[in-house]
């Protein structure tokens, strides 16, 4: 509980220091960046809708040498992993794509190299989202490894 009161004093605060910001030159050694928020509390395994997402200028101390500030942007259609609080930063690992491979499902494996194309079915050991591994259980011996490239299709490596 005093972790979202912190969250939603931190969100007003923050807003505040953005227009404040916008006004001032960005000083030496912070970045000025867009963070994707939630605009309400949303719990674990819901859908992000367009109204669920608001960006927020901000500045931020960045070191140079450090690992670069994230900027992938969560899209209507992600889902949350974790509940989460109106005003905290929406990133990874909380939301992230949908799966459009299930763990269980029947899938269509595909394997090309040039004119020769071969195509197995198989069930998906694990979920993934787009461009994700997944490994494809053919029978009871062989597991081929691939990516997941649309609904229920991987392409194997």
């Amino acid at each position: 509980m005093l972790h979202r009161r912190v969250v939603a004093l931190s969100f007003a605060m923050l807003c505040t220091a953005t227009s404040v910001a916008a006004q001032m030159a960005v000083a030496r050694g912070t970045v000025r960046v867009t963070l994707p928020v939630a605009t309400r509390a949303l719990q674990r395994g819901d859908t992000l809708h367009a109204n669920d997402i608001a960006l927020l200028d901000t500045t931020i101390v960045w070191r140079w040498n450090g690992i670069a500030p994230d900027t992938t942007r969560p899209l209507p259609g992600w889902v949350t992993h974790r509940p989460i609080a109106a005003g905290e930063v929406l990133r990874a690992p909380a939301v992230s794509a949908p799966p459009i491979v299930a763990s269980g499902a029947t899938v269509t494996a595909i394997w090309q190299d040039g004119s020769v194309r071969l195509v197995l079915i198989g069930v998906a050991t694990n979920s993934a989202a787009l461009g994700a591994p997944v490994s494809v259980r053919v029978d009871q011996m062989r597991r081929l490894d691939g990516v997941a490239i649309a609904p229920n299709t991987v392409r194997l490596r």
